[in-house]
């Protein structure tokens, strides 16, 4: 903006400064017109004064009565040829004139009477010429002292009036339009796009308003754009936070399930054992019994027994499933892909926050580890309930791997968890299923390592998970 009010300024400025240098050039030439006219009128007053003195010495000799010395004579005629070589005279005849008197003085007997006469005649016709031309001179100095005081008084009435018409043209064209420029720039912060009328605007600074006009209307549609897709992106993500939440109780379902089956296929192989040690002893017994009843009937317990050891199995090949495979993830684009979503699930008050440095990457089961930084998450917040407090994922990397440790300023574990440890089905908040901690938990000890609960001083609590961490090498 600077730049262009400079750009702005150049043309008057630039005539102003021409103005002003042809004023300045104006008065020298007339202040040394004034010097030149000043020497021809200082010569032709030594010349006038030298004929005058030369008139009243002749007019002396005449009024003597006596013929005048040669001495006398030869004096006059040199005062005479020094003032003709002096020059200084304004009539073009004057030399000559001067010449004749010189030579009527030259006659070595002395000039007769009639000779003095005519030089003194000549001497004042010289002195007459010569004051006219002087007087003529003088008034032509005179119209030119007057000339030169009024271009003076012009330029000195001239350029205060240029300065006062630059300054209006400046306030009232540059100015006031660039302080309304700046007042609408700094309405832009508030989402204010009104255009700037460019109507009384200086001609240099007509591109100016114009890309400001442009970049307004342009602000104004990437701003309704910009609305638009926000609007759009709202809704897309309420529509993905209930998608994710039908998908969390769905997984909870699963999850309760799940224990269940961990239940039913722990007490299954349990109870295979004992099944095949009492099917091995009927067996036996049957060998040995002669009884044909007896054996009978233990030949009706062991193929019960058989079909319950074939459920167990059954069971427990079911129970089993494929593991995820691991790769190289991003605990922090995790972390913060995960929050993001989750801040759709936990009350206003709550704050979430990412810790995790961006340079940690591990190969671990991604859907695994995002499934159990989710219930551990999800029950930090469900802690807080609708109280205001701060959920914070943070990582850091250990001897035997990595710590990712997730802690609220809640009210801590029930101490009843923190002494008996964590279990399906078993929770210390209301309509809670336990099950959140038993699948990280178990997705901890799944890859050889743990889950830590603890509560924190003054208040609040950390769950961490103990992860053994293998970087990817590149060759």
């Amino acid at each position: 903006m600077r730049t262009m009010f400079y750009r702005s300024l150049w043309l008057p400025a630039m005539v102003t400064a021409v103005l002003l240098l042809l004023a300045l050039a104006l008065l020298v030439d007339l202040s040394r017109r004034d010097l030149e006219r000043l020497q021809p009128m200082r010569a032709h007053l030594a010349l006038v004064k030298r004929v005058q003195e030369s008139e009243l010495r002749l007019q002396e000799m005449a009024l003597a009565g006596t013929s005048p010395s040669p001495a006398a004579l030869r004096q006059l005629r040199a005062e005479l040829a020094a003032t003709i070589a002096k020059g200084g005279h304004l009539v073009p005849g004057t030399p000559g004139r001067l010449q004749r008197v010189e030579r009527l003085l030259a006659d070595d007997g002395g000039p007769p009477k009639a000779g003095l006469a005519a030089s003194l005649e000549t001497l004042r016709g010289v002195l007459s010429s010569e004051t006219r031309a002087h007087d003529a001179l003088l008034a032509h100095v005179e119209r030119d002292t007057e000339i030169e005081f009024r271009i003076t008084a012009a330029v000195v009435v001239a350029f205060p009036m240029l300065a006062l018409l630059i300054i209006f043209l400046l306030r009232h064209r540059i100015l006031l339009p660039l302080t309304n420029l700046r007042f609408l720039m700094s309405r832009l912060a508030q989402q204010d796009y009104s255009p700037m009328p460019a109507g009384s605007v200086d001609p240099m600074l007509l591109p100016l308003f114009e890309n400001y006009n442009h970049l307004v209307d342009r602000l104004a549609q990437l701003e309704q754009a910009h609305q638009a897709r926000q609007s759009s992106l709202e809704k897309e993500v309420r529509a993905a936070a209930r998608a994710l939440l039908e998908q969390q109780r769905n997984l909870a379902a699963a999850e309760r399930l799940a224990a269940v089956g961990e239940v039913a296929a722990g007490l299954a192989h349990e109870l295979r054992n004992p099944l095949a040690g009492i099917q091995m002893a009927l067996g036996n017994l049957r060998r040995e019994t002669a009884d044909a009843e007896h054996a009978e009937r233990l030949d009706l317990v062991i193929a019960e027994l058989k079909r319950v050891t074939r459920l167990a199995n059954d069971l427990l090949s079911q129970a089993q499933q494929a593991p995820e495979p691991a790769r190289e993830v991003s605990l922090a684009a995790v972390t913060q892909d995960l929050l993001a979503l989750v801040r759709y699930q936990v009350a206003p008050g709550v704050r979430l926050e990412q810790r995790v440095p961006g340079e940690i990457k591990c190969r671990l089961p991604e859907a695994r580890l995002r499934q159990a930084l989710l219930n551990l998450v999800l029950n930090a917040a469900q802690a807080l309930g609708d109280d205001h407090g701060t959920v914070a994922v943070g990582a850091e990397r250990t001897e035997e791997g990595v710590r990712i440790s997730v802690c609220d300023d809640g009210p801590g574990f029930p101490p009843e968890l923190l002494a008996g440890g964590v279990r399906p089905f078993v929770s210390g908040r209301e309509q809670g299923t336990g099950l959140g901690l038993a699948m990280a938990r178990r997705f901890a000890k799944d890859l050889g390592g743990d889950l830590l609960l603890a509560d924190r001083e003054p208040r609040g609590a950390c769950a961490a998970l103990l992860l053994p961490c293998m970087e990817q090498r590149h060759a």
